[in-house]
């Protein structure tokens, strides 16, 4: 599918999204160090380029305005900056302007009316003011591109939008990370397979219908994954880079049994025992030189080497950088490399900016693995599938 990536940030989502075939064409981020991270090993690999620019300035136009602006697409994807949201942001309320970013997304889906869109966001957004902020935000997608419609009304037939809270360790990354996953279907698409991953409403869910996608792994699980996590995504990397993936790869087919998640071990314990600014192998092997102080913080809690990792974080404390987790000797912080590898980015992706810089990017990215796992319930096959008939009668075997 032909892919628009908003809040594309260094391409964690992106990335999934290529790596289970599909295409990105357009991509905008603001941070400068994260678009020339994910130009650097994205960008110069594809036919596009992520576009640095304030996406409140590059939408404040009209409908034909962003009708020329945005490339007719299949699915439009976007974490939408989460920070007003963030549980961790205990002043999180609707005054924060930037809890109003998803309406530029709003935007874009009622001009361009694209078949689906996939957008990510904190746990946190789902118990914003007792749920009233998230229902607002589905009821406005929902009626994205309709007559009554918030921003720019037309005669589109709006979105079946479902959402669920899914955490990241259920699909082979070694971190515990919840987020909220919101998924539309435009009402005229039928007989679709991505339509079999709406669950329908229960008392347990209220009057909402929820997203599912099957789980890949499981803390539980005593089932042992034959290939570490470094070892997937550095797969598809070389092979997406090289124009040699083969999706019908063993790698690539969704397990039948739920392998048990990875731990902190399985992610990082090949990587130097010390900071090594340089290493011939390991890019961006260095980080804070904050003291680890072990107490009952965010940011200060023991981590281990055979449990999975605390949720890696982009946020600073308002007193430095980002609060990066201690390393399970507690000798130092994870070093970037290494919630990189948290994170489920490949090894020679190679993150652009300072530590606090690259820290911020790994952090607020959608984790690699995770996306891969979301973006497979989407056809590859099918370019461009505006055209409804053809949509409607294709089977994707999943």
């Amino acid at each position: 599918m032909r892919v628009v990536s908003f809040f594309s940030g260094a391409g964690g989502m992106d990335l999934g999204f290529l790596f289970a075939g599909h295409e990105i064409i357009w991509a905008n981020d603001f941070d400068v160090n994260a678009v020339e991270s994910y130009n650097h090993n994205i960008g110069k690999y594809s036919q596009h380029m992520a576009l640095l620019e304030d996406i409140t300035k590059l939408l404040d136009t009209d409908s034909q305005g962003i009708d020329n602006i945005i490339p007719q697409c299949d699915i439009i994807i976007g974490g939408f900056p989460c920070q007003g949201f963030s549980i961790a942001n205990v002043n999180r309320n609707m005054e924060d302007e930037r809890n109003f970013l998803y309406l530029q997304l709003l935007k874009a889906i009622s001009v361009k009316q694209p078949p689906f869109f996939l957008l990510e966001n904190v746990k946190g957004l789902e118990n914003m003011e007792k749920g009233t902020v998230l229902n607002m935000i589905l009821d406005d997608l929902e009626l994205a591109g309709t007559p009554i419609c918030r921003v720019f009304p037309s005669d589109g037939p709006g979105y079946t939008v479902v959402y669920n809270v899914l955490n990241a360790l259920n699909f082979g990354v070694p971190q515990n990370r919840e987020r909220v996953i919101i998924l539309g279907i435009r009402n005229d698409i039928n007989n679709h397979s991505v339509l079999e991953h709406i669950l329908p409403p229960t008392d347990l869910f209220g009057d909402r219908k929820r997203l599912y996608i099957k789980s890949t792994h499981s803390p539980v699980s005593e089932l042992e994954d034959e290939l570490l996590p470094q070892e997937k995504v550095n797969f598809l990397y070389e092979n997406w880079r090289n124009k040699t993936l083969n999706l019908n790869t063993p790698i690539f087919i969704n397990n039948r049994e739920i392998l048990k998640t990875p731990n902190i071990r399985d992610a990082i314990g090949d990587l130097p025992y010390e900071f090594e600014e340089n290493h011939p192998i390991f890019h961006n092997h260095t980080g804070s030189k904050c003291k680890v102080k072990i107490n009952d913080r965010v940011g200060n809690r023991p981590t281990f080497w055979e449990n999975y990792a605390p949720t890696i974080m982009g946020r600073g404390s308002g007193t430095g950088g980002p609060l990066i987790p201690p390393h399970p000797e507690q000798h130092r912080r994870f070093s970037v490399r290494e919630v990189a590898r948290l994170q489920t980015f490949p090894d020679d992706f190679i993150f652009k900016g300072s530590n606090s810089a690259a820290y911020r990017q790994i952090g607020n990215a959608v984790p690699v693995l995770m996306a891969y796992n979301i973006a497979r319930i989407f056809p590859s096959e099918v370019n461009n599938i505006n055209n409804i008939d053809n949509l409607n009668d294709t089977i994707v075997a999943r």
